[in-house]
């Protein structure tokens, strides 16, 4: 099986676009982009977030006890670009600030959800992370999406009453 070509075939499928933030060890803030993500339980409220085990910021959550997931609006592609290129520190001029709970969360989001860790899953070349939501905000607005190596906005959908 070809990756690359396997791949192209997974972007087929549209999805919504996160950027994953945690703290390390030393309270310096790491974050990556995301698309693999999806809820797992409403009852307790249970994510999933899959993290590439190559990725710079693996090290990061593969140890820490908590992580937020920031679901971005259609105005943040170029956040969505800025945390998926390779600088040496994706935080050095974006806006951020942690709460209560400790991970950074990014202003603008159309959701932020704070989680405490609850399992890791080893997947071959990527890691499963299960977290608990503890908090989570959300505003109204249309979403980023990607497919097929682009980003979009999607309309804002219509909220039902």
């Amino acid at each position: 099986m070809d990756p690359k070509d396997y791949r192209r075939a997974l972007g087929s499928f549209p999805t919504g676009v996160t950027i994953v933030t945690a703290f390390d060890s030393n309270r310096q803030p790491w974050g990556l982009t995301a698309n693999s993500f999806t809820s797992v339980s409403l009852e307790p409220p249970v994510i999933s977030v899959c993290i590439a085990k190559t990725g710079r910021a693996f090290s990061t959550l593969a140890n820490t006890s908590s992580f937020a997931v920031n679901i971005l609006a259609a105005d943040q592609k170029d956040l969505a670009l800025h945390f998926a290129s390779n600088v040496e520190n994706r935080f050095d001029g974006t806006l951020w600030h942690a709460n209560t709970e400790g991970a950074p969360l990014l202003p603008g989001a159309s959701a932020q959800l704070d989680c405490t860790v609850r399992a890791r899953i080893d997947a071959e070349d990527h890691e499963i992370l299960l977290g608990l939501v503890e908090n989570y905000t959300h505003q109204p607005g249309a979403p980023l999406v990607y497919c097929r190596g682009t980003f979009f906005a999607a309309p804002q959908p219509e909220i039902p009453a």
